[in-house]
């Protein structure tokens, strides 16, 4: 959403609006835009970029989302930053401890989305994974091998709803390692990231924003329901990732 004016060590204020509706996307977005607007006292017309969560994620959101902002983009003649779910799950995270943080979101179909970053020391994050579908199949043990397996300033942090979603697959990683207060993508997140992508001069022209979907496949045909399929079937178990290569 929106962010204006400018608060402690140069940071902005964030003004924004949540709204968990699944089918109500397109009927709530608009007008929650006008209210934050108002409130923040800014017009359409003053606004410079306009932010949006590109994913992965559920696909009619992305597709939403990122149509919203290419409509304002192109009304107002501005220019959009769409900004990925895993990293605005991340930059919630208390950066205090240094630990790498995976951030893995559930992606129904017994699979996540996985994505790792650094800590940050100068504000900015860096990618150590990008995000990619995975299977449950051996995922945290690949997780604790590629991560590490210490909760310490050596270890890594968990964000993200997957442990949540699928407690027993995440059964392995300390509750020490868990952070309970990042689980999904906000729009203040959003905006910070945004911002920050601003002064970058990450902005780029509407035609060219598009959602980040990851996956190809989000529902199985009734003769993989009655075989008992489960996953999506391009999508190796993580503790075969990388092998052969």
């Amino acid at each position: 959403m929106p962010a204006s004016g400018s608060g402690d060590a140069g940071r902005p204020f964030v003004f924004s609006r949540e709204h968990q509706g699944v089918q109500e996307h397109s009927a709530r977005l608009l007008p929650m835009i006008d209210e934050v607007l108002a409130e923040a006292g800014i017009a359409r017309s003053a606004i410079d970029a306009i932010a949006f969560g590109q994913g992965p994620g559920g696909f009619t959101g992305l597709r939403v989302a990122c149509g919203v902002a290419q409509g304002l983009g192109f009304a107002l003649d501005r220019q959009v930053l769409p900004v990925v779910s895993h990293a605005a799950v991340a930059v919630q995270v208390d950066g205090s401890g240094g630990q790498p943080i995976v951030v893995a979101m559930d992606a129904r179909m017994q699979e996540v989305y996985v994505a790792a970053y650094a800590q940050p020391s100068d504000q900015e994050q860096r990618v150590l994974l990008e995000p990619q579908l995975m299977a449950l199949e051996g995922l945290e043990p690949w997780l604790q091998a590629t991560f590490g397996s210490d909760a310490g300033p050596t270890g890594w942090l968990l964000a993200g709803d997957a442990a949540t979603a699928y407690p027993d697959a995440f059964a392995g990683v300390p509750a020490g390692q868990c952070v309970s207060g990042a689980m999904r993508p906000t729009a203040s997140a959003v905006a910070t990231l945004a911002w920050r992508g601003w002064l970058r001069g990450d902005a780029i022209a509407p035609e060219h924003a598009m959602p980040l979907y990851v996956r190809d496949k989000v529902a199985f045909t009734t003769a993989e329901r009655l075989l008992g399929a489960g996953g999506n079937p391009k999508v190796a178990p993580a503790a075969r990732i990388g092998e052969g290569s």
